[in-house]
């Protein structure tokens, strides 16, 4: 358990690495379309640093929320922990992995997507933040980016909703046995329902990214006409 805690905090800290809130050059990874070659290269730093102290809150409350599910499984990790210890080979380690995964897998089927929303709000919370001397056409544009790209994670998280039956025959089939022909053909019926989502979310991306491109050309020529 002391193992899967370290992991989970080693996790934790790098999650606040994102690319999203870097306080640096306009043209990173988190650079909007049709900014790159601004001259406002540096977000507004103390709408940064919110946005950064949001991602520690969430990363904590997420932390919190799965905590119990994994110390409930202790007692089977530390079973496997001894069983390995004597035999990594025997039937006895076998059993207790698969007992302690089992356990284990709605902890992170839990941890995950908490994870993962905190990441996505804090690389939106940073996108939005202002930069530096931008004229109120781009940030307007940048603003309504970041929304586009918002309402396109929400499609996509109400589609995966919907292989939720999927997503319980998998976990069901590869607890019971992770190599197993039931756990690789539960795999692939789920990863069957969740590709449409996907290819949705890149599709709805690129809407996104060409709104703004358009967004911002409009707002050069304005620039232009003046």
């Amino acid at each position: 358990m002391i193992a899967k805690r370290g992991w989970i905090t080693a996790l934790l800290i790098a999650a606040l690495a994102l690319p999203g809130l870097a306080l640096g050059r306009g043209d990173g990874p988190g650079r909007d379309p049709g900014l790159a070659h601004r001259p406002y290269p540096l977000k507004d730093r103390e709408c940064i640093a919110a946005c950064r102290a949001g991602v520690h809150t969430c990363l904590s409350a997420a932390r919190a929320a799965a905590a119990p599910c994994f110390e409930a499984c202790q007692p089977l990790v530390e079973a496997a922990r001894e069983a390995c210890a004597a035999d990594p080979e025997g039937d006895a380690c076998a059993a207790a992995r698969t007992a302690a995964r089992a356990c284990l897998s709605p902890c992170y089927d839990e941890l995950k997507p908490a994870l993962r929303a905190c990441y996505a709000t804090g690389t939106e919370c940073a996108q939005a933040c202002p930069f530096v001397g931008e004229p109120p056409c781009h940030a307007e544009c940048r603003v309504r980016h970041v929304r586009c790209q918002a309402a396109a994670r929400v499609a996509l998280n109400e589609c995966r909703a919907g292989c939720a039956d999927e997503l319980v025959a998998k976990r069901q089939a590869c607890a019971a046995d992770p190599d197993g022909d039931a756990c690789e053909a539960a795999s692939d019926a789920l990863r069957a329902c969740l590709q449409p989502c996907r290819e949705a979310l890149r599709e709805a991306l690129d809407v996104c990214q060409d709104r703004a491109r358009a967004c911002h050309a409009a707002c050069e020529a304005d620039d232009s006409e003046e």
